[in-house]
């Protein structure tokens, strides 16, 4: 019988293992793509379409939020808060202590920075293909022209892409990290590490 349990436990202590390793394979590729593309535009594919297309969303919504607060930040509020939703998710995770958790939203962080980096190094030129047509305004162009600094677009854009790339990086090696704590843990201590308060399983 304890037997039986044992090769259980070990079973489906496995498969989470190759799970977390495939989903951290699947990653590494779409933060490759992020990664290659910098600030440049160009068509993603459709992972990357589907988490560029959550951005979006997330930015529309986020001049709503922010209309309230005169022109200047209810443009900016688009970028804030497309930004600002995968921080919040990840500060979520983090404080439950689910750190793969955590880290993927890491990742979406770090793609949705890059993704503001482009709009940002655009802003000059102004060479994107805008929603809303004929007329719409270029949030960045808008934004740094206020400032005085649409001069420094693509240097500012680079930044932002550099800062997205670390919140990447970081998020691919603390995924990394939990795949070999979890491979070098005895079988059945699945779950330890990230067990927290109310006995849940991260």
């Amino acid at each position: 019988m304890a037997s039986a349990q044992t090769e259980r436990r070990w079973t489906r202590d496995t498969a989470r293992l190759v799970g977390r390793g495939v989903g951290l394979a699947v990653l590494s590729g779409l933060s490759w793509q992020v990664l290659a593309r910098g600030v440049s535009f160009s068509s993603p594919g459709p992972i990357l379409g589907i988490m560029d297309g959550a951005n979006f969303i997330f930015h529309e919504a986020g001049h709503v939020l922010f209309s309230f607060f005169g022109e200047f930040l209810r443009i900016l509020g688009g970028s804030l808060t497309q930004v600002a939703i995968p921080v919040m998710c990840t500060g979520y995770f983090a404080r439950q202590h689910q750190a793969a958790a955590a880290a993927v939203t890491l990742l979406w962080t770090g793609e949705s920075i890059t993704h503001v980096a482009i709009y940002i190094a655009d802003a000059r030129v102004m060479g994107l293909p805008l929603h809303g047509g004929e007329g719409v305004i270029h949030d960045w162009n808008y934004l740094l022209g206020q400032l005085n600094l649409v001069n420094h677009a693509e240097s500012l854009g680079r930044l932002a892409f550099a800062v997205g790339a670390v919140a990447i990086l970081s998020a691919l090696a603390l995924l990394a990290i939990d795949l070999l704590s979890r491979r070098t843990r005895p079988a059945g201590s699945e779950g330890s590490i990230d067990r927290h308060v109310g006995g849940r399983v991260g």
